[in-house]
């Protein structure tokens, strides 16, 4: 018996590693009760293996308002 991690997402388990058995074996999954460790309500994992091209586009600059624009 082999133990591997993995997030279920509502739909279908994602295992965090490769587990070491033939892939055609049975499983059993068992839901924990605590949280996702890296679940503080931020949208970070969003940005996870990001990698900045440094390309920007100019801002544009609209003016000054003339009337109730706030810009």
């Amino acid at each position: 018996m082999v133990s591997v991690k993995g997030i279920y997402d509502g739909n279908r388990v994602t295992i965090s590693e490769t587990a070491p058995v033939s892939r055609s074996c049975e499983v059993i999954v068992t839901f924990l009760d605590s949280p996702r460790p890296d679940d503080d309500g931020s949208l970070a994992y969003l940005f996870r293996g990001y990698e900045d091209d440094h390309i920007r586009e100019p801002i544009i600059d609209f003016g000054e308002p003339i009337g109730n624009e706030k810009w």
